[in-house]
C-alpha cells in the first residue's frame, strides 16, 4: 500500500471510530471539506503536512501517535523509488 493511501485509510479509520462526517472534521480542524473529501477519495495524491496536522488535532490526536500506527513501519514511497530507479 502506498505512504499516501495509508494515511488516508488512518484518517478514515478514525472518522468512523469518532463518527465524525467530513462536514464535522472541517469544522473541528479548519481544513475545508472539499481538500479533505478530495484526499480521502484519492482524487488527489498528496496532503499538506500542516492540514494533517489540522485534522489530527481535530480528531484529538496527536501527530506521533497517528504514525504510531503498525502500518505506518511498512509503508513505502513507492512513487519515488520508481523515479530514482528511472534515474
Amino acid at each position: 500500500m502506498d505512504f499516501s493511501d495509508l494515511i488516508a485509510l488512518k484518517i478514515k479509520e478514525l472518522m468512523q471510530q469518532k463518527d465524525i462526517t467530513i462536514y464535522r472534521l472541517e469544522d473541528l480542524s479548519g481544513v475545508y471539506s472539499s481538500t479533505i473529501s478530495m484526499f480521502l477519495t484519492r482524487q488527489t495524491k498528496t496532503i499538506r503536512l500542516e492540514n494533517l496536522l489540522y485534522i489530527c488535532e481535530g480528531l484529538k490526536i496527536s501527530l506521533s501517535e497517528f504514525f504510531g500506527d503498525e502500518r505506518f513501519k511498512e509503508a513505502e514511497a513507492k512513487e519515488w523509488r520508481k523515479k530514482v530507479k528511472e534515474k
